[in-house]
């Protein structure tokens, strides 16, 4: 036991070490927007399908869970504003991230897994160029910048197939779907839904360069590279879903006697 949470420890202190680095020098860096470009339509186009397909199926089964339990109270006229909100809030991001760790994640480890171990990372360094800049800076902003993006495109699925659902199967009105929403689903909401997209890009495209930057060992190194790199993926995201849902919600009770007295 003692063991495990040593190497967790240990794992997590490197992962944020590298990750201050990568961060501080895409800050610095300048002149290869046309890199981060390509990644980010790489990253896009790879993953753009699968979360398209989940989102609409996300978005189909919280309606009929939901309905499942509103039918009870005669409350369907709900379903829509309680259904988009879980979605934006939650299931969204969350889906979306770890899609994108078992995808893309896995991808760009063994992809920097493979160049370190044949030792094409060395050489990049011994010609000058800081690999981290050269190699690992375009593919980190590009999975950033991805996940939002997916996860825009992710939502809007999930909302219009549960509202075709929530017609189909439900029986309800696409216009009583719809004008539920704003109760539900307001600024805030899809506020919280971004930024732990955000986050959770941050642990994907950390993590999985991390990885794959520091492989070690062969193919076999690789491997195991990919393996470590889904599984401490996916383990920080929980972990960091419930620590930024404690700090939004400390945040809102705070923030909202404020905003109350302004507006």
């Amino acid at each position: 036991m003692t063991g495990a949470i040593s190497g967790f420890l240990h794992e997590l202190g490197g992962f944020i070490m590298f990750l201050h680095r990568v961060s501080t020098i895409a800050r610095r860096t300048k002149g290869n927007l046309r890199a981060i470009y390509g990644q980010i339509v790489y990253v896009s186009y790879r993953s753009l399908s699968t979360v398209l397909f989940a989102g609409l199926f996300v978005g189909a089964i919280l309606v009929i869970q939901f309905n499942s339990m509103l039918v009870q109270y005669d409350a369907q006229v709900l379903i829509g504003g309680l259904n988009t909100s879980a979605v934006v809030r939650e299931v969204g991001p969350l889906i979306i991230s770890f899609l994108l760790a078992g995808k893309i994640g896995a991808f760009t480890a063994a992809e920097l897994g493979t160049m370190r171990v044949t030792e094409q990372i060395d050489a990049v360094q011994c010609l000058g160029t800081d690999p981290l800049q050269y190699l690992v800076v375009p593919r980190f902003v590009a999975i950033v910048i991805s996940s939002v993006l997916l996860l825009m495109m992710g939502l809007v699925v999930s909302v219009v197939g549960a509202m075709i659902v929530a017609s189909a199967a439900c029986g309800v009105n696409p216009w009583e779907f719809m004008a539920s929403i704003p109760q539900f689903t307001d600024g805030w909401t899809v506020f919280c839904g971004f930024f732990k997209s955000l986050i959770y890009g941050h642990i994907v495209a950390g993590v999985a360069c991390y990885k794959g930057f520091t492989a070690s060992g062969g193919a076999r190194g690789v491997g195991k590279a990919v393996t470590q790199s889904a599984v401490y993926t996916n383990l920080y995201i929980v972990i960091a879903n419930y620590i930024i849902s404690d700090l939004l919600n400390a945040a809102y009770e705070v923030g909202k006697p404020v905003m109350e007295r302004l507006f």
